[in-house]
């Protein structure tokens, strides 16, 4: 816990190697809070992150968090920020679970030259955030090329459901390798642009 906030205290972590958070939730008073850089940077950068449930002591009780958010330095993607949400048995949580596509070598689409197009690399759930799974399997068994990856297929865990069934309804596609070409070219493009967006913004 930290006792005291501002612009010049957050600095002042940071130079100690510190990143400054806050944990709120369940009905209570935020508490500001520091966690370790290299900590938090040896775990922060995995898809799975944001699922992790972090037990830690405040005060006299046990408390039960979950990462919501991390903002990172634009430029260097070093942890400045974190918040944490505090998380009972009883409470739902909404959240990006990855999508993992499985038996590639089973897939006769694959086979003949085909390329996946995932189009939802994340699904947004509700689930309980003591039953968070780890990843949603899709099985690409005898898919051909021209075939869809559609949510309404998949069995999802138990306990989990999905935010916006109608918006992520395809999950991916099974393309010919000229069309997934044409795609990367285009989100090249497109990251392109962001980069060099975030490079004037740093420097302004």
């Amino acid at each position: 816990m930290r006792k005291t906030s501002g612009k010049r205290e957050t600095r002042r972590l940071r130079h100690r190697g510190l990143v400054p958070g806050v944990i709120y939730g369940e009905g209570k008073i935020p508490v500001p809070v520091s966690v370790g850089e290299k900590e938090l940077s040896a775990v922060c950068y995995t898809a799975s992150f944001l699922g992790y449930v972090i037990e830690t002591k405040i005060g006299s009780s046990i408390e039960r968090l979950l990462p919501k958010e991390v903002v990172f330095h634009p430029v260097t993607e070093k942890p400045l920020h974190i918040d944490f949400q505090r998380i009972s048995k009883d409470s739902k949580v909404k959240i990006g679970i990855a999508i993992e596509f499985v038996n590639e070598d089973k897939c006769p689409g694959i086979k003949k030259g085909g390329v996946i197009n995932v189009v939802v690399h994340k699904l947004n759930c509700f689930c309980s955030p003591l039953a968070i799974p780890e990843k949603i399997i899709v099985d690409m068994t005898g898919k051909e090329v021209g075939d869809s990856f559609l949510l309404e297929s998949i069995k999802l865990p138990d306990g989990v459901v999905a935010v916006s069934p109608e918006k992520d309804s395809i999950l991916a596609t099974l393309v010919a390798a000229r069309t997934a070409q044409a795609d990367d070219d285009s989100k090249a493009v497109e990251a392109t642009e962001d980069n060099k967006e975030k490079s004037e913004e740093a420097s302004s």
